[in-house]
């Protein structure tokens, strides 16, 4: 129930994208900051793992050894296909022109009005 009420949420109660190409990002406010909402960005991602059979493989790959019953040595060998796969679909969100300011007005407009302390590192003195 809570994801279907997330769901029209967003749907519903969307404000305009803060940056509209090429893929769209929408901006929340949040108790502690701000959520960047880029649905259109990861579709665009699973689309092309969808339709790239090289992609698809590199990815199984990964599950594959993630799901392998070994002791761990120190040695993560699905790192490496992630770093890989990482590069091949791109993990940068390019913005344009007006969007670079548009995107920084819309944070600047839902951010938080009063600090909300973070918990201290284990450890750490008092500030």
């Amino acid at each position: 129930m809570k994801h279907v009420r997330r769901a029209l949420a967003r749907v519903l109660g969307r404000r305009p994208a803060a940056v509209t190409g090429p893929h769209r990002i929408y901006v929340r406010r949040t108790p502690a900051g701000a959520v960047l909402d880029v649905e259109h960005y990861l579709v665009a991602v699973l689309t092309s793992l969808a339709d790239d059979p090289e992609l698809l493989d590199l990815l199984m790959e990964i599950a594959e050894d993630r799901g392998a019953g070994r002791q761990y040595d120190g040695h993560e060998p699905e790192r490496l296909l992630v770093e890989r796969l990482a590069s091949q679909l791109g993990y940068e969100l390019p913005l344009y022109g007006d969007a670079v300011a548009a995107l920084a007005d819309r944070l600047r407009a839902v951010a938080p009005v009063a600090r909300i302390p973070q918990p201290r590192a284990e450890g750490g003195a008092a500030a």
